[in-house]
């Protein structure tokens, strides 16, 4: 395979360390909301996917038999009361005062529970949210604990939600029903949880309130790759000078060399997806156990734009653990390690075609494609990288060739290049 070489500059400045872990994007807050009287639904206001804030009346069922029921309750508890105040006046045995009493208490919990019936027979938003679950249609009957006595026929479910990836609900306008038997679920919008497991070692260096990172996977977004660079006459080859570009933006800025029969290498496709920035908000110190292995559940906190992340998707959470300023460091691929033992390739006079030593170092921490140097570099000591040159193979009849850089998706767009003299114009791959 032929290879290219380049110069890489040892630095001195802050490096990270970090722990890494996948996880699944959740809402932040989950609300299952369900009525728990019995009556028969007159209105849903919402369907799944809309938009609700704080307090929007989202479902009602009819309040008339619930008014009553609060009209009789308070008649009955006028009756206890007129009852008591007779027998007391009659001279009525201790025994019978305190069986009134008895009859008032009872009468004040009958009223009581008639009101927060008549109160709930609302469903109400609890916070600024999606609806991501629907249960419960017009018309439909609703036993005496909320339940449909009929089966429910509108129901429908958010981008990404399920009960198995957003929670339950904690409020106290909410029963602790899962979304499958919600009849109306809200999750936030903007405003995200992730779940990591980690290991034993690595939870010994998490604390809450340390900064995290959230990317999207690939497995979440489409991947974006290395660009191609273009054979003269046909498309394909290697790219080099990868530009990667934010948030899976259309990379390959950077042209191939121009080599004769071979038309110049594409630039490197953008890479990436969506990011954002968060907080450690719980680090569990009891172990769940997979297949033997005990890892510790740790919980991300963040807030992003919700056409950029989705309950459901996976994402790479990145902690932040400690920063340390002044680390003598290099890029990860000049150091080559072998039965434990560390050495990088020195330009003696800071050149490509000056002499070179093979120098043996100490590393330690590797962090963001970095290698600390704990002995044997100094910064601005100059390092040869050998990088594998896909764009460096030659026609045996080939005239000049010349390519340049497409978008990248995937494995990338070639270059396009002109081969066998020129004669022949091929599309990159």
């Amino acid at each position: 395979t032929a290879t290219t070489k380049q110069l890489e500059t040892v630095t001195k400045g802050p490096m990270n360390d970090t722990v890494s872990a996948d996880g699944t994007v959740a809402a932040a807050q989950t609300d299952n909301l369900s009525f728990t009287s019995a009556g028969t639904v007159t209105a849903v206001n919402v369907k799944a996917g809309d938009t609700v804030t704080a307090g929007q009346v989202l479902a009602t069922i009819d309040s008339a038999a619930l008014q009553a029921a609060v009209t009789s309750a308070d008649a009955n508890v006028a009756t206890a009361k007129a009852k008591l105040s007779d027998d007391t006046a009659a001279g009525a045995s201790s025994a019978q005062i305190a069986a009134d009493n008895t009859s008032i208490t009872s009468a004040n919990d009958a009223l009581r529970q008639a009101y927060v019936a008549l109160v709930n027979s609302s469903l109400k938003a609890t916070f600024n949210g999606t609806v991501s679950v629907v249960n419960i249609t017009v018309g439909q009957q609703l036993s005496s604990n909320g339940t449909g006595a009929t089966n429910a026929t509108g129901s429908g479910s958010g981008s990404g939600n399920s009960s198995a990836t957003i929670g339950s609900g904690n409020n106290a306008n909410s029963n602790t029903s899962a979304s499958s038997t919600a009849q109306i679920q809200v999750v936030s919008t903007g405003s995200y949880t992730v779940d990591l497991s980690v290991s034993s070692t690595d939870v010994t260096t998490l604390a809450v309130g340390q900064a995290a990172t959230v990317a999207l996977s690939t497995a979440s977004t489409t991947t974006r790759g290395l660009g191609g660079g273009g054979f003269g006459g046909f498309g394909g080859g290697g790219g080099n000078a990868p530009t990667v570009a934010p948030n899976g933006q259309a990379g390959g800025a950077a042209n191939g060399p121009t080599t004769p029969g071979f038309g110049g290498g594409g630039g490197a496709g953008g890479g990436g997806g969506a990011t954002a920035t968060g907080t450690v908000t719980a680090v569990s110190k009891v172990a769940t156990a997979t297949s033997g292995v005990a890892t510790y559940p740790v919980t991300i906190t963040f807030s992003a734009t919700a056409t950029d992340f989705y309950v459901g998707s996976t994402v790479t959470g990145t902690i932040t653990t400690a920063a340390r300023p002044d680390v003598i460091q290099v890029s990860a691929r000049a150091v080559t390690t072998v039965n434990g033992a560390s050495t990088v390739v020195l330009a003696k006079n800071g050149k490509l075609s000056g002499p070179t030593e093979t120098r043996t170092v100490t590393i330690g921490a590797t962090s963001n494609g970095q290698v600390e140097i704990t002995r044997g570099l100094v910064a601005g000591d100059k390092v040869i990288v050998t990088l594998p040159n896909f764009a460096a193979f030659r026609n045996a009849t080939g005239g000049a060739g010349a390519g340049a850089g497409g978008t990248g998706r995937q494995f990338g767009g070639g270059g396009a290049g002109f081969g066998g003299g020129g004669t022949r114009q091929g599309a990159g791959g």
